[in-house]
């Protein structure tokens, strides 16, 4: 999945003015007491429109005081974002997955002695266990909660949360598409975006998903209409799942 976002509504002067404001900010903290600073969001992506902001991390000395007074300010009409983190303690800190996606994308700016590229280094990437855990769960769970929590609901006598166990299934058929394509899965804002970027999808996929998303009415019939466009996506992915974590899809529930 490429880095470079495609976004309609990108200016390619913003993104060259909110580049240089980048540079010019982080230049300011260079000192002895950082480590290492580097770019994230909107500008390493490729795209700047009126709505994105400048995104920076500074990662500084344990002990050290830098002169960072707000990390939410304006420069030159642009919104930038400062994160401020002691590189010492980012050593241990655990990074969620949402973290390590937006790092992924992210762009060394300062690192002198390459402490940050080995730090991203041991951070970021996918691991192997995690792979596998992303597809059984995401395909387990996404019909798990697309067949069998929605009809608990309906027997309820709920179908507004019948309709709501759906859409949560469709978050977990999305992790197990990440999985598959060997992705960190991408933070919610940018869930659906990215996944329609990845390499490895079911067959029309924009088309069937939209499809299920889509909700016309809440009642019985729409939640049979939208299950059985997404289990013809999901029947689909289940032998390649299978295929690549060794295991059948009742091996699967017996652990996820």
């Amino acid at each position: 999945m490429s880095t470079q976002f495609s976004i309609l509504s990108s200016d390619p002067a913003l993104l060259e003015k909110a580049t240089r404001i980048a540079k010019e900010f982080a230049e300011q903290f260079i000192s002895a007491d950082v480590v290492g600073v580097v770019f994230l969001g909107a500008i390493v992506r490729g795209y700047f429109d009126p709505s994105a902001d400048i995104d920076i991390a500074l990662f500084k000395k344990q002990g050290s005081e830098i002169p960072l007074t707000d990390k939410f300010l304006k420069i030159e009409g642009v919104e930038v974002q400062c994160w401020l983190s002691d590189y010492e303690s980012e050593l241990t800190n655990p990074w969620d997955m949402s973290r390590r996606w937006t790092y992924s994308q992210g762009q060394i700016y300062f690192d002198p002695l390459g402490k940050i590229a080995q730090l991203l280094k041991e951070k970021v990437p996918m691991k192997p266990e995690e792979q596998k855990w992303l597809m059984m769960s995401g395909l387990t769970l996404s019909e798990w909660y697309v067949n069998r929590l929605t009809h608990l609901w309906v027997e309820r006598g709920n179908i507004v949360s019948a309709h709501h166990m759906f859409d949560q299934g469709l978050n977990y058929f999305f992790d197990m598409l990440f999985g598959l394509n060997n992705e960190l899965v991408a933070d919610m804002k940018w869930r659906y975006y990215c996944a329609e970027q990845l390499e490895r999808l079911p067959h029309n996929f924009q088309e069937n998903i939209k499809n299920a998303m889509i909700l016309h009415s809440f009642s019985i019939e729409e939640l049979e209409r939208r299950q059985t466009v997404f289990m013809e996506m999901w029947r689909e992915m289940q032998p390649i799942v299978e295929n690549e974590v060794q295991m059948t899809f009742d091996e699967m529930l017996q652990i996820v």
